[in-house]
């Protein structure tokens, strides 16, 4: 019997060994993605080694502990030294709406965003491989769907007239200027990519108005709205919520009109067409009610 295949040495790991060099930037790559998506405490040394594909021992042998690691990714992938890998992301983001803000997403370019932001353009891209990844980012940053879930699910009365007034407040007043950012995104969504209007879309618009769209069902429902279609009527009563952010965008206070008076204003001319008669009544006796256009007092 041929004693070769018997006597040839046995397989050995080699050939399967990584470059050290390879290694460590699965590691950094594994650990710059584990803050982008989840924040600091989301890269726990046990969640690199795993997105590295490696064990915690070897993770050890490249980097002793977790600051020594953030000390690899500040100089390494871009990072201001000593700056918290969420603040610099913060930045970048904080100026991006900023400049889109000011002059719209087409005219604004990545190398102004690095600039306003304080860093190179190079440590700009570790951060956010492209525009469109930036923006995304930018979008789900100023998204209203957290506070408007909060309202309706917490806030809410039941009271569609103060409901309405404090929705109005909400977003004019506290929400206003991320909502700038988000109509100047959504007056340049024709010329951007299909994906990226569906998750402009995904992200902002389309949540918020069907839960409003909820909302007025419910109180077609209770008898205090008229029945109409439900998206018409979120349009027409959220035509006036943009016409307020934009108006004091531009104006600010200079038209002496607070917030508080708009909302009420808006919400009374929008129930003067949408509620029902049995409603009207019931708010009737208000000192501030509004009458229909011709009705006597």
């Amino acid at each position: 019997m041929d004693r070769s295949a018997h006597s040839a040495p046995p397989a050995t790991n080699d050939r399967l060994r990584v470059p050290a060099g390879v290694v460590r930037d699965r590691i950094l790559t594994a650990a710059f993605t584990l803050v982008q998506t989840g924040g600091p405490d989301a890269m726990r040394l046990d969640a690199v080694a795993s997105g590295a594909g490696i064990s915690k021992a070897t993770l050890y042998r490249h980097f002793r502990n977790r600051a020594n690691l953030l000390d690899a990714l500040a100089s390494e992938r871009g990072m201001a030294p000593g700056l918290d890998v969420p603040d610099r992301r913060a930045i970048i983001l904080d100026a991006t709406v900023r400049l889109i803000g000011l002059q719209g997403l087409r005219a604004t370019t990545m190398e102004q965003i690095a600039d306003d932001a304080g860093i190179s353009p190079a440590a700009l891209y570790w951060h956010f491989q492209s525009k469109e990844a930036l923006c995304q980012a930018v979008i789900v940053r100023i998204s209203p769907i957290a506070e408007v879930d909060e309202f309706f699910s917490v806030r809410c009365t039941g009271d569609l007239r103060a409901d309405l007034r404090a929705f109005v407040c909400l977003v004019v007043g506290e929400l206003g200027s991320r909502l700038t950012t988000h109509l100047r995104l959504a007056a340049e969504l024709p010329g951007q990519t299909d994906a990226f209007r569906t998750f402009f879309l995904a992200n902002g618009p389309l949540p918020v108005w069907k839960r409003v769209g909820a909302y007025f069902d419910e109180q077609a429902s209770k008898g205090t709205l008229i029945e109409a279609p439900t998206m018409a009527r979120v349009l027409t009563f959220g035509g006036m919520l943009m016409a307020g952010v934009l108006t004091r965008n531009v104006f600010g206070d200079a038209l002496g009109v607070s917030v508080e008076d708009y909302a009420a204003q808006a919400v009374d001319t929008f129930l003067t067409g949408q509620a029902t008669d049995a409603y009207r009544n019931t708010i009737g006796g208000s000192n501030d009610a509004r009458l229909r256009p011709g009705e006597a007092p």
